[in-house]
């Protein structure tokens, strides 16, 4: 079986070397495919020592980015990079912050003999809680958490900390999104791969570790000041309002893109 990973990273090279390698431990045929987007902290060197150091059925190729790629542009390069390539039976998607389990994709690949089915690598904390995997929406624009110890483990889409899609689904459905700058990105794309007809599913145990990103310093953060909350809220790694509004638009229609796109900024207004 022939598995291609597919990264994206930008100056946090302890992070993405310790993902890659960590996901190195896998009996599986592997071609890293990873986006370097202008790191100027040691990652391209350390990308290069790993290309020299793989074992035989690892493959390491380095796309490299300018710095204004962020992480839906910087999927979108790997993903196109990848569909010109050839004889790759599963496309793995992964976020470079995650600290995965020995041997998770072996421990996938039972699983891999469906071809309609798109598999959530759900993570968790250091003390054991979900953090990020599928999700299922239940109101509107309200969602839960897809948890491994769920009954039901379908969902509509996903966080792609870890996301493993075969290759009649990724051939088919269109790449992310390129209205999206950095967030949304990996949300909107599973709920294209749903709205064509696939299946997603959460795996009944954790892919790997990787700690909930805190309010702390964003735009939710109640003790900044309105100004700053506006600041951060309109920054491409937030929810600017084009990106916001589109989102909404596509996958809710335009009655909740108009009440949605705008509630961020009551909330800002009235602190909360």
């Amino acid at each position: 079986m022939n598995i291609a990973v597919l990264l994206t990273c930008h100056n946090r090279k302890e992070k993405t070397i310790n993902c890659i390698n960590g996901l190195s431990f896998n009996e599986a045929d592997i071609h890293f495919i990873v986006v370097d987007d202008g790191s100027n902290d040691g990652t391209e060197e350390a990308l290069e020592d790993i290309q020299k150091s793989l074992n035989s059925g690892k493959k390491l190729t380095v796309i490299r980015g300018d710095g204004n790629l962020f992480y839906s542009g910087g999927m979108r390069q790997a993903m196109e990079y990848a569909r010109q390539q050839d004889g790759y039976d599963w496309y793995v998607l992964v976020n470079d912050d995650v600290s995965f389990d020995k041997g998770v994709i072996d421990k996938v690949a039972d699983r891999l003999s469906s071809t309609d089915t798109v598999f959530v690598g759900a993570m968790r904390s250091a003390d054991g809680y979900c953090t990020y995997g599928g999700v299922k929406y239940t109101s509107g624009i309200h969602y839960k958490k897809v948890t491994p110890k769920d009954d039901n483990r379908e969902c509509d889409t996903f966080n792609a900390n870890f996301v493993a899609i075969p290759s009649s689904i990724f051939n088919s459905v269109p790449i992310m999104d390129i209205h999206y700058k950095h967030s949304l990105g990996d949300f909107d794309y599973g709920l294209a791969v749903k709205r064509a007809g696939y299946r997603i599913e959460v795996l009944p145990f954790f892919a790997g570790i990787c700690e909930n990103n805190t309010s702390n310093g964003t735009w939710r953060d109640v003790t900044l000041s309105r100004r700053e909350r506006l600041g951060k809220k309109e920054s491409i790694k937030e929810a600017p309002f084009k990106q916001w509004f589109y989102f909404l638009n596509k996958n809710f229609g335009l009655f909740y893109a108009l009440v949605y796109s705008i509630t961020p900024y009551i909330r800002i207004m009235i602190r909360k």
